[in-house]
């Protein structure tokens, strides 16, 4: 009995490994967002909360405007951006804002003590719910329709 328990164990870790090491390509991503009208810089990561098998996108954009116009202008400009990779275009995305360069900053950490407030005047804008005040999370549904024009 012990040996099946354990054997059914490993089996689950190697495929929950397996979902881990499957990593959406994000240098393209974060090459491209970095072109879009009023962003400066991008920063785009993987996570996985909750299982191995529950990818996310995690992505920083460094804005020219950090006024709620010019975040709601950056996300309309980066949405056919995310729509149009392959790699990332099926993944749930928590975007975060910060004023101006990442070259103005320390280091990554230190900027994000700098993130701008996603507030309700954006979300409704993007006719996006509100998803708190520290990240807009975004499902590839809601990406096309903001790639849309919706």
């Amino acid at each position: 009995m012990r040996v099946t328990v354990f054997v059914a164990l490993f089996a689950f870790g190697s495929v929950a490994l397996v979902g881990c090491a499957a990593n959406p390509d994000v240098s393209g991503l974060e090459s491209e967002l970095s072109t879009v009208d009023g962003v400066n810089d991008a920063i785009a990561g993987v996570t996985h909360s909750g299982a191995p098998w529950n990818t996310q996108l995690v992505v920083t954009l460094y804005l020219e405007d950090p006024s709620d116009a010019g975040v709601v202008e950056a996300v309309r400009g980066a949405a056919p951006v995310f729509v149009a990779d392959d790699a990332t275009s099926r993944h749930d995305v928590s975007l975060y804002f910060i004023g101006g360069q990442r070259s103005d900053y320390e280091s990554d950490f230190d900027a994000e003590s700098y993130e701008l407030t996603v507030t309700p005047d954006i979300c409704a804008a993007l006719g996006v719910p509100d998803s708190g005040p520290y990240s807009l999370r975004l499902s590839p549904a809601q990406m096309r329709e903001i790639a849309d024009g919706e």
